[in-house]
């Protein structure tokens, strides 16, 4: 138990993910509420823990009228994407019931980056609560307490009294959008015929973490 120690990432990092009904979605962006707890874990030993949390967050969502959603994301490499429903087959082997299964969206990311950024190690749960932006709110780990319940209740109702971002605040998303602005074309005069990109390909996915 415990929160972190260290200062890492004021916002969690763009991630990609696939619901167990076989949904692409991308985090932020497809955040589902106005706060989401979103718990992080790697080995299928922790699932036991991560569904505390799940149940934790779902009991405080319950008067909230859907401002505050639960979202459990184990962590898999993107290697494991390629293989489809193969991929997960562990993880939806221990799905209980249809509210985890509806809840759970595997992520696929470069792992260590993943952890580097977060500064969290694979051999624990963590559970942050994320504005609409992906800002982190709040972040706690491990076994829950009681002090925890405290900072995270407040911490939740501190996100939904403030303003609502956009999902595309996430200043990650910024510099993306600057790295793809493309540069003025120059006046054509009459008759010359544009330039056409040949290259077959649309450069790197702005999806990828």
């Amino acid at each position: 138990m415990g929160l972190f120690s260290s200062d890492p990432a004021t916002h969690f990092p763009l991630v990609t993910g696939r619901t167990l009904d076989g949904d692409d979605v991308r985090f932020p962006q497809d955040l589902p509420a106005d706060a989401t707890l979103l718990i992080v874990y790697f080995q299928d030993d922790l699932d036991p823990l991560a569904d505390q949390w799940a149940r934790l967050g779902e009991r405080m969502a319950e008067p909230l009228d859907g401002r505050l959603a639960v979202v459990e994301t184990p962590v898999v490499g993107r290697t494991f994407k390629l293989l489809g429903d193969l991929g997960t087959m562990g993880i939806r082997g221990q799905v209980d019931d249809e509210a985890e299964h509806a809840r759970t969206v595997p992520l696929y990311v470069d792992t260590k980056v993943f952890r580097k950024t977060l500064s969290i190690k694979t051999g624990d749960v963590y559970a942050f609560l994320l504005a609409r932006d992906g800002r982190i709110a709040w972040r706690g780990e491990g076994a829950i307490d009681m002090d925890e319940i405290h900072d995270l209740e407040a911490a939740v109702a501190d996100v939904l009294a403030a303003p609502i971002p956009a999902p595309t605040d996430h200043p990650d998303l910024d510099a993306e959008a600057d790295d793809a602005e493309p540069e003025a074309d120059a006046p054509k005069t009459e008759g010359e015929a544009p330039e056409v990109d040949s290259s077959g390909t649309d450069g790197e996915d702005p999806s990828a973490p």
